[in-house]
């Protein structure tokens, strides 16, 4: 049985999501889909149309290949292109959508869905082995992993396995994968996770004007700005069932060059969104906005949680030193532990060396990144390094000002003497001669009495 739909796009029909309902008969244990679509590039336009399919059965999502040069879709019961999930042939009505995340002027894109399904069993595959396996508990300590990453399940070039060997070569001890749109790559993440590697589930949603990271689900969730749903209702929602929501690249290049990718939800700026990601990929111009936007919500009374990608897409060999993983202080190395740790800002972010921010009050209580210490007349605010290099610069932040700057060296320490009842918060940054970022703590905040209180990103406030 084959069903066809065709249509034409103009830039009229850009960022939209365009539906089209198909039967499935009893009986069917095959489903081919394949987009075509031209041009990919209109003339005189910079950049290609960008055009993907999410698909959907009578029970709800099955899959979606975000910004891939592939878009045919295959599924049975076991089998699945990458992006989509396997499963039953449900029969019923169906509804496949063109999300067309870029349609550039000038011109218009013909584009044609042709739907197949069959009841052909004769070449149908084993299923994959993809049961997690049981891992040895690891207790209280420092875990290093990365918490944003792609495979060809959206629009990266690595399959799972290569992105699982990344990890071990790099000596992680967690990893989240978070491809754009979809959930189908996590089976077998964690099939693949043993007691060195901690495999994270999690989606990066790509809507159209923003992408944020949904940390500890495998559960796809609903992106889509459509029916009276908005990003503050996905983001709301996954807060409520316990999913770190973190937004992503807020200041990243966006339309044209990088479609969505920057921040432009006014209601979450950052509104309740808990965490956002100061450090993706190599740190680069857009990353050291996006900190300056993040010491400005801070100043503006939000507690938020500063975290790092790589947003490694596998393309090409990733410069570790560049970029940035997330070193986390968990009770034990697990999902929750780690996520828990991150949300209460008990982490450093690092391109390699070590960092540690700690503060006492004039009564004797410690406190490290994250935490809250009160507004003494004089607190002891200490920060100690390794790894460093001797060129390697020192800065301790004081609500978003530079309080004093020196000498890394290979390794070192140092103390400060300050007044608690003059900041809000502070953090300290390792900076290369150049001024590109090369370790930087979370904030330890002032509690300084305030009535208002400041934003803990969910709606309440620290008093």
């Amino acid at each position: 049985m084959v069903q066809t739909f065709r249509g034409t796009l103009t830039a009229a029909y850009s960022k939209r999501h365009i539906a089209h309902r198909f039967d499935v008969p009893v009986g069917a244990t095959r489903l081919s889909i394949v987009l075509e679509h031209d041009p990919r590039r209109s003339a005189g336009a910079e950049h290609d149309n960008q055009v993907s399919l999410s698909l959907f059965d009578p029970n709800g999502f099955r899959g979606a290949r975000h910004n891939h040069p592939d878009q045919t879709v295959s599924l049975s019961a076991v089998h699945a292109t990458p992006g989509y999930l396997p499963g039953p042939i449900a029969s019923g009505s169906w509804e496949v959508v063109l999300d067309t995340h870029r349609i550039l002027p000038p011109g218009a894109l013909e584009y044609r869905i042709t739907v197949r399904t069959d009841t052909d069993r004769t070449d149908e595959q084993v299923p994959p082995d993809l049961r997690p396996r049981a891992k040895a508990p690891r207790g209280p300590g420092w875990y290093r992993g990365d918490l944003h990453s792609h495979t060809w399940h959206s629009d990266g070039a690595w399959d799972v396995p290569d992105l699982v060997r990344f990890a071990r070569k790099h000596r992680l001890d967690f990893l989240a994968l978070t491809d754009h749109n979809t959930v189908s790559g996590l089976a077998q993440l964690d099939a693949l996770g043993d007691d060195d590697l901690l495999t994270i589930g999690g989606m990066e949603a790509t809507t159209y004007h923003g992408h944020a990271l949904l940390l500890g689900t495998r559960r796809w969730h609903d992106w889509r700005v459509v029916n009276g749903h908005t990003t503050v209702d996905l983001a709301r929602s996954a807060l409520e069932q316990g999913i770190l929501f973190v937004i992503a690249h807020p200041l990243s290049p966006g339309d044209p060059v990088c479609t969505g990718c920057r921040w432009e939800v006014g209601e979450l700026m950052p509104g309740i969104a808990p965490a956002v990601e100061i450090w993706n990929g190599i740190w680069q111009p857009y990353n050291e906005a996006g900190l300056q936007l993040y010491y400005r919500w801070l100043n503006e009374g939000h507690r938020l949680v500063a975290t790092a990608g790589t947003d490694n897409h596998g393309r090409q060999p990733l410069e570790v030193t560049g970029a940035a993983f997330n070193v986390v202080y968990a009770t034990e190395l697990s999902e929750l532990a780690i996520l828990n740790a991150v949300r209460q800002g008990r982490l450093y972010l690092s391109g390699g060396p070590d960092l540690r921010l700690t503060a006492t009050d004039d009564r004797g209580s410690e406190v490290m990144m994250g935490g809250t210490i009160g507004a003494s007349a004089a607190l002891r605010v200490r920060a100690a390094w390794h790894h460093t290099s001797a060129t390697d610069r020192v800065r301790l932040i004081v609500n978003g000002n530079l309080y004093e700057e020196l000498s890394a060296a290979e390794s070192g320490e140092k103390a400060w003497n300050l007044a608690g009842g003059t900041m809000h918060w502070f953090l300290v940054e390792l900076r290369d001669t150049a001024g590109y970022m090369r370790a930087i703590t979370n904030p330890i905040f002032v509690d300084r009495g305030d009535r208002c209180g400041r934003s803990l990103g969910n709606g309440r406030t620290a008093q």
